[in-house]
């Protein structure tokens, strides 16, 4: 399962989606102002970027720490 990371601008509210092919179970929290991950391709994600609730929030990516040999 691929999530997005937005910043979420509604109501505080939580939900809980059935994602993947496995029918898993992920529980967010939407609090106003903060940021949250969900799947871009799933229903309610569409219902909250139509309603002007989601913002894409910029990727960036993690550098990886290089161990030292010794």
């Amino acid at each position: 399962m691929t999530l997005t990371r937005y910043r979420y601008t509604g109501p505080q509210s939580c939900a809980s989606l059935r994602v993947g092919e496995s029918r898993e179970l992920l529980d967010v929290q939407l609090l106003p102002g903060q940021p949250v991950e969900l799947p871009a391709d799933h229903e309610y994600t569409k219902v909250l970027l139509e309603l002007k609730h989601l913002v894409l929030l910029p990727t960036t990516e993690k550098k990886g720490v290089k161990a030292n040999a010794s």
